[in-house]
């Protein structure tokens, strides 16, 4: 069949991480990086992006970090941090998969349960999970639906 009346384009929804996000919004952020065209890709298709509540924290703990390691200036973290709270990702809160986080986090190592969170949603959301975290995708990269940005 062709892709005529009838036929759309099914959404597919993301869950992304910290690790992809500061990739978008840091000063200097490189427009060529794979969490670059990542977001251009879900931006282009018109894909919902969701993550847990964690996030802004941890984004926004980030930028702060990079002021105080002179990565960045306090102003370029300002308009980061306006970036960050515009981006087009619904949050869903952090309780609600926290169970399903630990026992993930136990299963795997007692890797960190604030990343095993995006795992978590991404699990019961049915999706995919888009992380740049390289020992998390080392720990769940087996999983099917777990992907490094630009894959």
């Amino acid at each position: 069949m062709s892709a005529g009346a009838g036929w759309r384009r099914w959404a597919v929804i993301a869950v992304v991480d910290a690790s992809v996000v500061i990739d978008w919004i840091a000063p200097r952020a490189d427009p060529s990086s794979p969490s670059m065209k990542t977001l251009h890709r879900l931006i282009s298709a018109a894909d919902p992006v969701i993550a847990p509540e964690l996030l802004y924290v941890e984004c926004a703990s980030a930028l702060v970090a990079g002021v105080r390691r002179s990565r960045w200036t306090g102003s370029d973290a300002d308009g980061a941090y306006r970036l960050l709270v515009r981006l087009p990702v619904r949050a869903v809160s952090d309780g609600r998969y926290l169970d399903r986080a630990w026992e993930l986090s136990r299963r795997y190592d007692n890797h960190p349960v604030y990343d095993m969170l995006y795992a978590a949603t991404a699990a019961a959301v049915g999706t995919v999970f888009i992380t740049a975290d390289e020992t998390l995708l080392q720990r769940l990269g087996h999983l099917g639906w777990v992907q490094r940005p630009g894959s």
